[in-house]
């Protein structure tokens, strides 16, 4: 299995000064997740007071180079909203670090795969 979940909060400057580049980006990504909503996939922007998140959930057979899809997406968006930041947590069982989580950061300085220490081990902390 290979499971996500996270959230970005979608932003075009940091000062949100320019509230209708926001508002287009917001509309340009809206098309472009999509592709990520079907039976084992979430993804939704959501408007709380005129500040936008993408929320992501997605529950895989397989990896099957998905990874590489959601560093795309979260590209895309620092490309049309490039002051957006967020995490996703990522694990991939059929990994050797299958009782692991990694972590996908966006921040200023781009996209990072890190090594999760809040949940990781899974065996220790989240399951029995």
């Amino acid at each position: 299995m290979f499971e996500y979940r996270g959230w970005i909060v979608l932003a075009f400057d940091g000062y949100e000064e320019d509230f209708s580049k926001l508002k287009d980006g917001v509309a340009i990504l809206s098309k472009r997740i999509n592709i990520h909503k079907n039976i084992a996939q979430f993804s939704q922007i959501i408007n709380s007071n005129e500040s936008y998140e993408l929320l992501m959930v997605g529950n895989l057979n397989h990896e099957n180079g998905f990874l590489e899809d959601l560093k795309s997406l979260l590209n895309y968006v620092k490309e049309i909203l490039p002051a957006s930041y967020g995490l996703l947590f990522l694990r991939n069982q059929e990994n050797e670090d299958f009782d692991k989580f990694s972590v996908l950061r966006m921040s200023k300085k781009g996209i990072e795969l890190l090594e999760d220490t809040l949940l990781s081990p899974c065996s220790e902390f989240i399951e029995d």
